[in-house]
């Protein structure tokens, strides 16, 4: 284990470092409500309740309509009265949306971009204990297979970097949304992370051909049906067309961040390839779950989590209190780097960091032994306790001190 020496606050007045964080989710809610909104309706409050989110962006709302029934009989049925909706542009085609959690963030300013498409939505958030801002955008990209639908979706994303590159370059994006990008070769994906002031990245690494690809089959997001209903494509789990990219603002372990280990495909357990969500168990969620995001929607939602710092001041020293865990690469191939802050309370007593199935079973004991405050690392190599390889899918890493403990998700490609 990589030791660091504790930090010691010897000021007379000092900060204590906490983090206000929320969920944001990302979902294609396709065709809301259409015909069948109704009859959906509690298929999105199942899913969002065992989320929890505090924001959630929405393609393929129809309209005011749309914003509005998703807003009273999905958010506002399961939380009455504590949602809100952003800002809203009625476009052309089908539109989307921005909901939030009553005091979980706070909504400045919104907008769109005109394409001659599928319009561009933005929205300026704040969080309101840090008063960090952020802007998000939300697109749904032209979609199907072809050099011509490439061209199409390259302008529409030329218009978005033209405005990213405007934009004062201390202001962390956030762009998410359906992209119906194929693979990181595609013209317009090379664009969104082309050098710039507005360059985008993948908060998870992850570049490839992703279409059809069971390199990828951990974090694809579409399609979790194999069959015909209510709309919508029927391929199974083989694209990667959700994503959620991000600035260097939001990834440079200053202020204002998304957490990497958090970026997930939710309902996504990397063991359905090629066939649908409910073809046997799941690994990841309960099979309700699973079941509701089939009947919800043919895309599956992706969720992060976004922390900024929040300090306190306080008078005389006191001791380090934060506490992190994360990973890098995550999803990862061969083997990923796991990082940890200890309080100090927790020197001196037992430490384990111990990596599960989400059935439960134990894995691979990574670390045991005395805890020391501060800062630490170790890596696993997606082998089990015996150097086994273990196989692709999702796994739960838990870290143990006396008095605390935190988890996080690891995903397996192989």
């Amino acid at each position: 284990m990589k030791r660091i020496l504790p930090v010691l606050l010897l000021a007379f007045v000092v900060t204590i470092a906490s983090a206000e964080e929320i969920t944001f989710v990302s979902w294609n809610i396709l065709n809301f409500p259409g015909s069948t909104g109704a009859i959906r309706e509690p298929e999105f409050r199942t899913v969002l309740s065992t989320i929890g989110p505090d924001v959630v962006v929405a393609e393929e709302v129809l309209g005011t309509n749309g914003r509005d029934d998703f807003l009273d009989h999905v958010l506002n049925t399961l939380e009455p009265g504590a949602w809100a909706a952003g800002f809203f542009h009625d476009g052309y085609d089908t539109d989307r949306a921005l909901f939030y959690r009553i005091g979980a963030v706070e909504v400045l300013d919104g907008g769109w971009l005109d394409t001659a498409l599928r319009d561009i939505d933005w929205w300026l958030l704040r969080l309101p204990q840090s008063g960090e801002t952020f802007r998000v955008y939300v697109m749904h990209l032209k979609a199907s297979t072809g050099s011509d639908n490439e061209q199409k979706r390259l302008a529409e994303v030329t218009i978005l970097r033209n405005n990213l590159d405007t934009l004062d370059a201390s202001l962390p994006v956030l762009v998410a949304g359906d992209l119906n990008i194929y693979g990181a070769s595609e013209p317009a994906y090379q664009k969104l992370l082309e050098s710039g002031v507005g360059q985008l990245h993948d908060p998870i690494e992850q570049p490839g051909e992703w279409h059809d690809n069971a390199s990828f089959a951990a974090i694809h997001t579409q399609s979790p049906r194999t069959s015909s209903f209510g709309g919508g494509a029927t391929g199974g789990m083989d694209d990667r067309f959700d994503q959620i990219l991000v600035t260097d603002d939001l990834l440079n372990d200053s202020g204002i961040e998304l957490l990497p280990a958090s970026y997930t495909a939710y309902g996504n357990d990397g063991a359905h390839f090629n066939t649908s969500l409910i073809n046997g168990p799941n690994g990841v969620v309960p099979d309700s779950v699973a079941e509701a995001i089939h009947a919800a929607s043919d895309h599956l939602p992706m969720i992060v989590t976004i922390s900024a710092p929040v300090g306190t001041a306080v008078a005389g020293p006191v001791p380090v209190r934060e506490t992190r865990l994360a990973a890098a690469p995550n999803p990862f191939n061969p083997s990923t780097r796991i990082t940890f802050l200890l309080p100090e309370s927790a020197d001196g007593g037992p430490l384990s960091l111990l990596v599960y199935e989400p059935s439960g079973r134990r894995v691979r004991t990574l670390l045991e032994g005395p805890a020391r405050a501060g800062e630490g690392d170790t890596a696993w190599d997606g082998t089990d306790d015996r150097g086994r390889p273990v196989s692709s899918g999702v796994y739960i890493l838990r870290l143990l001190w006396n008095g605390g403990s935190q988890s996080g998700r690891l995903v397996l490609v192989r």
